[in-house]
């Protein structure tokens, strides 16, 4: 047991440098240069290292005990910078998957709208021009304007923000093909996975959750451009890379999402005690959402 918690220790304490300090000591490192060079001088290295030698060549900082004491004190600051950026982390992964504001939701909606209409009518299109020279342009027609309404989004747009609606489109999609209800099934669900599918998917969702940590860390470097633009640029370029990895870890969780419905949806209607001889149809789904939500 003791050198299972030593061991244990070990890792947490790894996870917390590489999580936590490492990032809040750049941050701070940021912070005081900033402070010490600001924008006229933003590039006056030679200013910073007297600042530095004139430190280093102070009394106090020759002591033990103050040492101690300025080690303990960074240690503290950047565990309170890491808190404070994993909390704004987690709103804005609540702002980026939440249902506000609705003003863009419907914005949203109206050009998903406009895409399905062009899409309809290419159809149609397509249909009348069947057997004729121009089948195959109208048929490519048809598909190109298909990816572009699935761009906006693969369902009806239910919230203001893309990577909002790739999630939520897992649940729509799941119940047009399923009548499931996956915000039911999914505890069940996830209860009858086997333990590699359910690694993929906490993989995935720690994955968005790292980017949006990360785009946490961008807003702490463009507050600091304010005062020194270098960090400006930093922070830009850094928030440009948690949006590409926001995007594509929330579609590996979503596309994961429903492949564990489409693969294993089966499984759990055996699990509870409802027959279902091949594929789970859209029967077997209503029987399985009329059991789960016990008529509520």
């Amino acid at each position: 047991m003791t050198r299972f918690l030593e061991a244990l220790g070990g890792r947490l304490a790894e996870r917390w440098l590489a999580l936590l300090l490492g990032p809040s000591v750049l941050l701070m490192g940021a912070i005081a240069a900033g402070a010490t060079l600001g924008q006229r001088r933003w590039h006056d290295t030679g200013l910073l290292l007297d600042r530095l030698d004139g430190l280093s060549a102070q009394p106090a900082l020759r002591t033990g005990g103050t040492l101690v004491l300025l080690l303990a004190g960074v240690l503290v600051v950047s565990a309170g910078l890491g808190l404070a950026v994993t909390a704004l982390g987690a709103m804005v992964e609540r702002l980026w998957l939440g249902d506000r504001p609705r003003r863009l939701t419907a914005r949203r909606r109206r050009r998903w709208d406009a895409a399905q209409e062009r899409f309809d009518r290419a159809l149609v299109a397509a249909a009348r021009a069947e057997r004729t020279p121009e089948a195959a342009a109208a048929a490519a027609r048809a598909r190109d304007l298909n990816a572009l309404r699935n761009r906006i989004s693969l369902a009806p747009p239910a919230r203001p923000f893309w990577l909002g609606d790739r999630i939520a489109a897992v649940d729509t999609r799941v119940w047009d093909s399923y009548r499931l209800d996956l915000t039911s099934a999914w505890p069940r669900l996830w209860l009858t996975l086997p333990e590699d599918v359910r690694a993929e998917l906490g993989t995935a969702r720690s994955s968005l959750a790292a980017a949006t940590r990360l785009l946490a860390w961008a807003l702490g470097y463009l507050v600091v451009g304010l005062v020194w633009w270098p960090s400006a640029v930093v922070g830009a370029v850094t928030a440009v890379t948690a949006w590409w990895r926001a995007r594509t870890a929330g579609v590996a969780f979503a596309e994961l999402a429903e492949s564990a419905v489409d693969l294993h949806g089966r499984g759990l209607a055996e699990s509870l005690g409802i027959p279902c001889a091949g594929t789970l149809t859209e029967d077997v789904g209503a029987e399985i959402t009329a059991l789960l939500r016990k008529r509520t």
